[in-house]
């Protein structure tokens, strides 16, 4: 017996239509349905059928499966260590999340996880099969932050939540200003959604002809950050910046990643109080909670017995506050003990790694700056983990930025490539071989 719960008639009108272009759209567009059900649908929204809970993203996915291999456009992949490590991060997790509970409510959490990120993951990594799938996602993205102003703007004057007819949405007040936040379940998940936008707008723009849709979407970007007035969304577009004006030292990185870490060793060892401490200091607006990113991982620490092997069930005994655990690192410790953080921390690390090897030895001044600005990417969402846990539709982006990466890794280790033409593939796109 299936039964709604959380969704009204126009939200089922809009996932009855993406569904269908997930289906029916050629294979260059099948992103598109799944960027705007992201940006343009609040993720309360969702159907209960026995038990098992269906945001629009996961029916989104399923359609896109069922795509794929109605239409015989399951081509095969040729896996490489990233995609491993994705999968044995997400299915870590759950394994110990599981145990960890014991309950079936637990496990039909984490298979509603697994069917996320392996469904989503699989998706992206079937559908963006070149460098064209990859400029083609930015550029409904781009499209898709500028058709968000308006309403954000709307927002941001009223104070109302435009789509607050599409789900239990609001915006909230903070020091007498709006905290936009739009189809987004928070304002620091909407601004740091079009943070780590940021670089891949930069870099694509290099490689395009239209320039002017970039510098209006980055404009866009600028704007939609402010509104939400937040802190770590703006810390990480400083961030983003920085490391993107830092491309001409890009020889230098890990020399400067060596230094970094040599610093703050030095600093921990010189300082009163732990290196982390510095988190306390930082206030950007004027009431940001920097104190309570520096406890999180300062009681993460002090508890580490605690979660260490199996995870734990509850934070809320650390200290007032901490049941809410806005730092990414410590919830994948928190859900899935000590080998799925040191899982996620090497999966990230070996991304990182290998997108800028490729980038180095890539000859291509503008294909170099856009694979730079990928690894700028995936260098926003650590530090972005840095003061939140990722929750909602900034999830979707997260998914196709691993994705991203492991195309770019599984082209740098393939040998040759070929040109597909044929109908179901709507045109050309280059496959690496091994």
């Amino acid at each position: 017996m299936a039964e709604t719960e959380m969704i009204n008639k126009a939200t089922i009108g809009i996932t009855i239509l993406l569904s269908l272009m997930a289906i029916l759209v050629p294979r260059k567009y099948l992103l598109l349905p799944y960027i705007i059900g992201a940006c343009f649908v609040p993720t309360d929204q969702r159907i209960i059928i026995m038990g098992l809970d269906f945001t629009v993203l996961r029916i989104l996915v399923a359609a896109g499966v069922a795509r794929i291999f109605a239409r015989n456009e399951n081509i095969t992949l040729h896996w490489n260590k990233f995609d491993f490590l994705v999968f044995a991060w997400v299915f870590c997790g759950a394994f110990i999340y599981s145990i960890q509970w014991m309950t079936a409510k637990a496990i039909i959490n984490r298979c509603g996880v697994l069917f996320d990120v392996v469904g989503m993951y699989w998706l992206f990594r079937k559908t963006v099969r070149s460098w064209d799938d990859v400029k083609m996602a930015v550029n409904f993205f781009a499209i898709c932050i500028i058709a968000l102003v308006p309403f954000v703007a709307m927002e941001w004057m009223s104070g109302d939540n435009p789509f607050g007819a599409l789900g239990r949405v609001k915006t909230v007040i903070r020091d007498e200003e709006y905290r936009c936040q739009a189809a987004f379940p928070h304002s620091i998940m909407l601004g740091l959604f079009c943070s780590i936008l940021m670089p891949l707008f930069a870099g694509f723009a290099k490689m395009s002809k239209n320039k002017i849709l970039y510098a209006v979407s980055i404009a866009g970007l600028l704007f939609i950050i402010a509104a939400t007035r937040s802190s770590t969304p703006i810390l990480t577009f400083g961030a983003v910046i920085f490391f993107l004006c830092m491309y001409g030292f890009r020889k230098y990185a890990y020399t400067a990643g060596w230094a970094f870490l040599i610093t703050a060793i030095g600093l921990h060892t010189i300082m009163n109080k732990p290196v982390w401490h510095l988190f306390a200091r930082i206030n950007v607006l004027g009431s940001s909670t920097g104190w309570h990113r520096f406890n999180i991982i300062d009681q993460a620490i002090k508890h580490f017995s605690q979660w260490a092997i199996l995870g734990c069930k509850d934070t809320n005994s650390w200290g007032w506050g901490l049941g809410d655990v806005t730092n990414q690192f410590v919830l994948e410790g928190v859900r899935g003990g000590f080998i799925s953080l040191c899982i996620f921390m090497i999966m990230l690390s070996f991304g990182l790694k290998h997108i800028l090897n490729i980038c180095l030895h890539e000859r291509q001044n503008a294909k170099r700056f856009m694979l730079w600005s990928i690894f700028v990417m995936m260098l926003a969402h650590c530090i972005s983990f840095l003061g939140s846990s990722y929750f909602g539709q900034i999830t979707m982006l997260y998914y196709m930025s691993l994705s991203i990466t492991g195309l770019a890794i599984e082209i740098n280790t393939s040998s040759s490539f070929i040109i597909i033409n044929s109908p179901q593939n709507e045109g050309y796109f280059s496959r690496a071989i091994a």
